[in-house]
């Protein structure tokens, strides 16, 4: 049996201090925006930067119970974090949108 060559790995995590992606459920999503105690930001497909939402409540409510729409908390390397706050992002191929709803921690 051969010993391998090169370089040993770390031992330790590269990712400490790393905050990981969440699951969430779209009712859990649907209290956070019953409650409008959040910020929302979205992206179009062709859309460089996020910019500030100012649509209807019930609108946002339709993208998220749309079948195809995703929903999870970001992590640290996910578009869209921002420290100190817990960031949905909504995944919208119906609409070719990123929607993010922020809250403080």
């Amino acid at each position: 049996m051969c010993m391998p060559l090169g370089p040993r790995r770390s031992w330790g995590s590269r990712w400490e201090g790393h905050t990981p992606v969440e699951r969430i459920t779209k009712a859990e999503v649907d209290q956070i925006i019953d409650s409008g105690e959040f910020e929302c930001f979205y992206k179009r497909g062709v859309d460089v930067d996020f910019q500030e939402y100012d649509g209807c409540m019930n609108n946002l409510k339709m993208i998220l119970h749309n079948g195809k729409t995703r929903v999870k908390v970001a992590g640290a390397v996910t578009l869209g974090y921002l420290s100190g706050y817990r960031t949905v992002v909504m995944i919208a191929p119906c609409m070719d949108a990123t929607i993010l709803l922020r809250t403080e921690l």
